[in-house]
């Protein structure tokens, strides 16, 4: 999201106070050196959610953020997110490593684009540390659903995966190889049910390497609409 103006911020949280929630922090935990995983109480009273939906969290007076959560949770009030705490120079990384159990802050409501498609039989998600919320807010759509769940994360700590329970396949950082790699394999382990449509791709994180990804499953027969994609951020553009 875009650097605005104090003044406009502050009109923002004023006239839409209803998509705002005063939320308390009810716990706090540490999956790895970067990874920050927070459980969030509130009213969520006929708030919809949708698999890949951000909330919003202002970090300062210029600037929100948008992070997906999970285990949405209406009826008891309670949500998850995973933060990537890469930098602390970051305006909001810098935000979220001063959070801490029992805090208070508001909330924008979940909103975003109809991405999950409940229609498919296999979901694959596929992005980097941004995208660990989305993955598993998937994850949880697709076993409700009774479909399979798929995912591939490029990542420093293959170990958080674990923690996290997204098992699949995992690329190292900027590893395009293995990423090409992996997905090879399981376009020709799935090769029937990518012919017939059956198989979504979700391409979340980092712009560009969705740009090579989409490239390459359009290149080998990926349907078009089998392809979902949404980036969280580009290499040198602030607030995307």
């Amino acid at each position: 999201m875009a650097s605005l103006p104090k003044w406009i911020n502050d009109a923002v949280e004023n006239v839409l106070s209803s998509k705002f929630r005063e939320c308390i922090i009810t716990k706090v935990e540490n999956i790895s050196e970067n990874l920050r995983k927070i459980q969030f109480k509130t009213d969520l009273e006929g708030i919809y959610f949708e698999p890949a939906y951000a909330i919003g969290i202002r970090i300062n007076e210029r600037d929100f953020r948008n992070y997906s959560p999970f285990n949405f949770n209406e009826k008891d009030g309670c949500f998850e997110v995973v933060f990537h705490v890469h930098n602390e120079t970051a305006a909001g990384s810098s935000f979220i490593s001063q959070l801490s159990e029992n805090n208070t802050l508001k909330i924008l409501i979940p909103r975003g684009k109809k991405f999950f498609n409940h229609e498919a039989k296999i979901h694959f998600s596929i992005g980097d540390e941004t995208s660990l919320g989305t993955s598993l807010s998937i994850k949880e759509a697709a076993e409700e659903s009774e479909s399979v769940f798929v995912c591939l994360h490029e990542l420093e700590n293959p170990e958080s995966l674990e923690t996290l329970g997204l098992y699949g396949y995992h690329a190292d950082k900027n590893d395009s190889m293995k990423i090409i790699e992996a997905l090879t394999e399981f376009l020709q382990e799935e090769k029937q049910a990518v012919q017939n449509d059956e198989v979504v791709f979700y391409l979340t994180g980092n712009g560009q390497t969705m740009n090579i990804v989409r490239k390459f499953l359009k290149l080998k027969g990926v349907s078009p609409k089998c392809i979902k994609s949404q980036a969280y951020w580009i290499e040198g553009k602030k607030g995307l």
